[in-house]
């Protein structure tokens, strides 16, 4: 300690070196799969949503006999799925 300087103007030191290695807190158990900040849940509740609303058009379509909007429908219902899914696992980087 530089002479002159007290312990008690000295900054306090947080954690320790061990909590540098523990893994994030949405990381861990069920949280890593749902999203982490707010433009991922806007993305996972808008693919959400329309991944919904193409199962109930497959319905709608598979029942009325159009099999050409059939499968229009379950082509964009995968495809809306797979970005729910996505916008659910993904990370946003805070660097």
């Amino acid at each position: 300690m530089a002479p002159g300087k007290n312990k008690k103007n000295q900054p306090k030191r947080a954690g320790g070196r061990r909590a540098n290695y523990a893994p994030l807190a949405h990381t861990v158990g069920a949280r890593q799969y749902f999203p982490y900040g707010w433009a991922m849940w806007v993305g996972w509740v808008m693919f959400g949503l329309l991944a919904v609303a193409m199962a109930g058009e497959v319905v709608a379509a598979g029942t009325d006999g159009y099999w050409a909007d059939l499968l229009g429908a379950v082509l964009m219902g995968v495809l809306f799925t797979w970005m729910f899914w996505l916008f659910g696992i993904t990370r946003l980087k805070s660097e």
